[in-house]
């Protein structure tokens, strides 16, 4: 009988051995599974032996063994002990379900235009962070990891089974609590623990942030350049973004006034500016908030590392100059502790906190809690405040190496812009070359630099972005010898 079987089985399957045809093992697998589907093998009908069909088909039994042990494991045959393979009884009928012929294309994945248009993931998030010149890249090595480490300890002991449930949709009532005292005496952000909102990282905060204000179509002010993990949030949520140029005070007020009709939102990093540097002086800064509020648009302020300012204190939140009316404040641990840990926070005007927790509730519920328990009493003890003078000081002694070495051996080729704040330097090529075509050389030399290119929408850019706040001077100086050789 199994002969039989065998001989009318190799009546209408023969085995291509074209490798665009896929494996042997999966034609074969293909090939039964359809069968059966489409009634060409009965339900119950016995099977060949495995040795029979690899004699009959030409195939070598191991190919045949294993195409026969997935099609038992995902139920088309069943295997009786001493009775042989059959196919199973309880198959859908002819026509439910087809399985794809060997060899055919995939039909292409169905994707709603608004995924469709969604550019993906932006350029910081994908580089090498171990390599001189990684933008986003902290001094790991210089956290206070055994600080850390007794905290997490601490917390464990004192109440595990609170970290192990569901959390707060808000976050860590303690840590809203340490968190609405830090911003108030660091950057006069008026905010209460009620309007603060704990996420999953500031890429989070402005994804639930368009979400939660803008309609397809609506019209949001990027500056230009700009960061584009904001472009990325902003153009996945349907909105049309407008690019407005900014000069060296950042985006000029007047230039928003005469858009119109008014837009929607305004999405800025008047800290330092991301990624030219510069800081929106307080005269723009008052005289953004009253265009604002006359013509009821919601600004954005992204304070992604304004905790890392160099020459003088900051000047004050725009959300602190707001007074919480118009501006939803964002700001990140990335930078200031560490990216893994994956928190950061967005302080709401209180009219908007229900609509966004109902919409990070759908996103992913809860930011997990053990990490904020443990968040919170490093800022409670003061660990983030003494750790952030710490950087301060090693970031300010970095940069200072880097901008030296730069002028001493690419100063013909790079001009420094001037800036007091942050973790990377952005620099002009002076002869206007392709930086994209420099920054693949300067990638083929082993380096990882930005071209400032990347970050226009509208405007025309040449240049490189250059962080410097992981690598030790010596170094940055061997980095920019690497990277002057690369240019020319």
């Amino acid at each position: 009988m199994a002969r039989r079987a065998a001989g009318r089985f190799v009546g209408w399957f023969r085995p291509d051995r074209d490798s665009s045809k896929g494996t042997l093992q999966d034609q074969l697998y293909a090939a039964i599974r359809q069968a059966a589907l489409q009634g060409e093998l009965s339900a119950g009908e016995r099977l060949p032996s495995s040795r029979a069909l690899a004699a009959d088909l030409g195939l070598g039994r191991n190919t045949v063994v294993a195409a026969i042990e997935r099609l038992v494991a995902e139920g088309y045959l069943t295997s009786r002990r001493g009775a042989g393979l059959f196919v199973a009884a309880d198959l859908p009928a002819e026509g439910v379900a087809r399985a794809p012929a060997v060899g055919s294309p995939a039909r292409p994945p169905i994707l709603s235009r608004r995924s469709a248009a969604a550019p993906g993931l932006h350029a910081e998030g994908e580089s090498d962070v171990s390599r001189p010149f990684a933008l986003g890249a902290a001094a790991l090595d210089a956290f206070p990891l055994e600080t850390w480490r007794r905290l997490a300890v601490q917390t464990l002991r004192r109440r595990p089974a609170d970290l192990l449930g569901y959390g707060d949709r808000r976050g860590l009532p303690a840590l809203r609590r340490a968190l609405a005292t830090y911003l108030a005496d660091s950057r006069g952000v008026v905010c209460s623990p009620e309007t603060i909102v704990i996420v999953s990282g500031a890429q989070q905060a402005l994804d639930l942030i368009a979400r939660l204000l803008l309609d397809p179509g609506d019209a949001v002010v990027v500056e230009d350049p700009g960061y584009v993990g904001a472009r990325d949030a902003l153009a996945s949520a349907g909105a049309r973004l407008v690019p407005i140029a900014v000069d060296d005070q950042g985006l000029d007020p007047a230039l928003l006034a005469a858009i119109n009709p008014a837009p929607k939102l305004a999405m800025l990093t008047p800290s330092h500016q991301f990624p030219l540097g510069m800081t929106l002086p307080v005269a723009r800064r008052l005289a953004l908030l009253a265009e604002a509020r006359a013509r009821g648009i919601w600004i954005v302020e992204d304070d992604y590392d304004c905790e890392y300012r160099y020459g003088g204190p900051p000047l004050q939140s725009l959300q602190g100059l707001d007074g919480g009316e118009r501006v939803l404040y964002v700001g990140t641990f990335s930078k200031v502790l560490f990216p893994g840990l994956r928190l950061g926070y967005v302080v709401l005007p209180a009219q908007l906190v229900d609509g966004f927790l109902r919409l990070k509730a759908a996103a992913d519920g809860f930011s997990p809690g053990w990490p904020q328990t443990i968040l919170a009493e490093f800022i409670a003890e003061g660990h983030l405040v003494q750790h952030i003078r710490r950087m301060r000081v090693l970031y300010r002694r970095r940069r200072m190496a880097l901008l030296a070495a730069i002028q001493r051996h690419a100063g013909d080729l790079l001009l420094p812009r001037l800036s007091e704040a942050g973790l990377h330097v952005a620099l002009e090529f002076r002869d206007g070359r392709d930086d994209r075509m420099a920054a693949a050389a300067a990638q083929a030399a082993g380096l990882v630099v930005a071209p400032l290119s990347r970050y226009a929408v509208a405007r025309r850019l040449s240049g490189l972005l250059l962080g410097f706040a992981a690598f030790p001077e010596a170094e940055l100086e061997a980095a920019v010898q690497r990277l002057a050789r690369a240019l020319r």
